[in-house]
C-alpha cells in the first residue's frame, strides 16, 4: 500500500454499491464554473487526489520528498477493511427490511457512524484546514521549547533534525484521521453521531439516491449553533440514512419506505445544500442528467 499514487477519500467500497450492472458510475464534476458534462468512470478515478495523505518534506534528501510514505493511506486501508463487511451486513439487512435486535444492532449502527465521521474527517478541504495549522504550530513549539534535546537528537539521528513542520503535520493528520481521544474531531463526531435517532429510509422502484465526493450532509437549526442539528447520508441508490436528535431517552431505529418526491428532495439536499463537493454521483446516468437540471449554483 505504501506505494499506492492514487489515494481515495471516498472508499471504494462504497462507491462500488453506486455502479451500474456495467461496473461503472455516473458523475458530474463541479469546478469554480458551474457543472460539467456527465461521464461515466469506475470507482477508481473518481474522488481520489495523488498522495493525498502524504506530508512532503520540507527540505530535500535526494529520496522521493515525503516523509513517512504511506503510512497514513495503510492505516486508512486497515480501517476500510475493518469498516467494508460491517456496510455491506448492514445493506443485507435493509434488503431484508428487518434490523437486528440489541448489541448487534447498536454494533452496526456505531459502525455506521464511524464510517460517517471518516468521511468527514477525510475531506480533502477539512484536511487542508488541518494541515494549514501545521506551519505555525511548528514555530510555536519550537519557541516553547516544547521538543527536548533529546527530542531534537533522536529526530537528527532519524534523518529528521530540519522537518519539524513536516512531523507537526503528519502528527495533525494523525489526530484528526485516527484519535478517539476527547476533544479530537473523530471523537467528537462520533459522540454527536451515537446520541441520535438513526432512521433508514428506502427510495421506490424507478427512483434513487445519488452521492457525492462528500457524502455526508449536515444540518444546522440555527447558523451560530456549534453542532449539526442531523446528517444524511445516502448508503446506496436504495438506501440512505438520517441521524437526527434525538426525541426520547432511548435511541429511536426505523425504516420507512419514501415517495418518489421525497428521494427527489433528498438528493436536491445533497446537490444544492454543500459547496464542498467537487463530483456528484449517480447509478443511472438519465437520472443524474435530469436531476442537475434542478441545480441551483451558489446555492
Amino acid at each position: 500500500m505504501s506505494g499506492v499514487k492514487n489515494q481515495h477519500y471516498v472508499p471504494r467500497f462504497y462507491l462500488k454499491s453506486f455502479t451500474d450492472d456495467s461496473g461503472y458510475l455516473s458523475v458530474v464534476r463541479r469546478d469554480a464554473g458551474g457543472l460539467k458534462p456527465v461521464f461515466r468512470t469506475k470507482p477508481e478515478n473518481v474522488c481520489a487526489e495523488n498522495y493525498l495523505y502524504e506530508v512532503k518534506r520540507r527540505v530535500s534528501n535526494g529520496d522521493d520528498g515525503f516523509i513517512e510514505k504511506g503510512v497514513i493511506e495503510d492505516a486508512l486501508g486497515k480501517i476500510e477493511n475493518n469498516l467494508a463487511p460491517a456496510y455491506r451486513t448492514l445493506l443485507s439487512c435493509l434488503d431484508s427490511g428487518k434490523l437486528p435486535k440489541g448489541e448487534e444492532c447498536v454494533a452496526l449502527i456505531s459502525r455506521l457512524a464511524f464510517l460517517l465521521a471518516s468521511l468527514i474527517a477525510r475531506s480533502p478541504k477539512w484536511l487542508s484546514r488541518v494541515r494549514g495549522n501545521a506551519g505555525a504550530h511548528s514555530v510555536e513549539l519550537l519557541s516553547n521549547a516544547f521538543f527536548s534535546d533529546k527530542d531534537i537528537s533522536q529526530m537528527d539521528l532519524a534523518g529528521y533534525g530540519n522537518e519539524f513542520e513536516a512531523i507537526v503535520e503528519l502528527a495533525y493528520l494523525d489526530t484528526a484521521l485516527f484519535r478517539l481521544d476527547k476533544g479530537a474531531p473523530m471523537y467528537d463526531l462520533l459522540v454527536l453521531l451515537l446520541d441520535m435517532d438513526c432512521l433508514f429510509y428506502i427510495a421506490p422502484e424507478g427512483f434513487e439516491f445519488i452521492t457525492s465526493s462528500l457524502p455526508v450532509h449536515a444540518e444546522w437549526k440555527e447558523e451560530c449553533d456549534k453542532d449539526p442539528c442531523g446528517f444524511y447520508f445516502p448508503l446506496s441508490p436504495r438506501y440512505a440514512v438520517v441521524f437526527g436528535q434525538r426525541l426520547e431517552e432511548d435511541r429511536y431505529v426505523s425504516i420507512t419506505r419514501m415517495a418518489a418526491v421525497e428521494v427527489d428532495s433528498f438528493n436536491r439536499v445533497l446537490m444544492n445544500g454543500d459547496r464542498l463537493w467537487e463530483f456528484l454521483i449517480a447509478k443511472d446516468r438519465l437520472y443524474l442528467e435530469r436531476l442537475i437540471g434542478q441545480y441551483q449554483p451558489g446555492f
